[in-house]
């Protein structure tokens, strides 16, 4: 019993840790012109946007590489959740077009939403001629795609909070367990 108090207690000082770690700021995207557009600057500022060439991959590799959390100099694992597109209009901002909605996240911190809009391998552009889809340019140099990141973080007491609340609850959930099976 004294071995799984211990362990407990080890798990949830690391816990502490691991929620306590300043969130990294939001990163740039490697060879990608920041937009200066409203929607990306003063209206929204904790979001960011991005017009690039990187492919689907490249961007999410890059976000997740730039974003990574560590302790003791382990880098802890992020995980990502697709969404369909349509979503973007509620998970990044109104009237954001879209392609690809993914959300990077480490549980119980903070996930980060990375929203691409590609014109040319939009389901409404497939039966437009490619010369007729407008390209997406940035002060005159055009584009492949547009990225908007989105950041939502939680605050550490919150985070805390929820923490120490797991404990108790999942001792009593174990009592309660060990008692119908017996």
């Amino acid at each position: 019993m004294k071995q799984i108090t211990a362990v407990a207690i080890l798990i949830f000082v690391i816990g502490l840790i691991y929620l306590t770690l300043p969130t990294p700021a939001l990163p740039d995207l490697r060879d990608s012109g920041r937009s200066d557009e409203e929607g990306d600057t003063w209206q929204h500022p904790d979001q960011k946007g991005f017009y690039s060439n990187l492919t689907r991959s490249e961007v999410l590799q890059n976000i997740e590489s730039q974003s990574q959390l560590k302790i003791f100099g382990f880098t802890i694992p992020s995980y990502r959740l697709n969404y369909p597109p349509e979503e973007a209009f509620a998970k990044v901002r109104d009237q954001t077009k879209s392609n690809y909605l993914e959300e990077i996240v480490y549980p119980l911190r903070n996930s980060t939403f990375v929203n691409g809009w590609e014109p040319k391998k939009a389901p409404e552009n497939a039966n437009v001629d490619p010369k007729e889809i407008t390209e997406i340019s940035l002060h005159g140099v055009a584009y492949d795609a547009k990225i908007t990141l989105r950041p939502v973080d939680s605050a550490v007491w919150a985070r805390l909070f929820i923490w120490t609340l797991l404990f108790p609850t999942s001792q009593l959930v174990y009592l309660s367990f060990k008692k119908s099976l017996s």
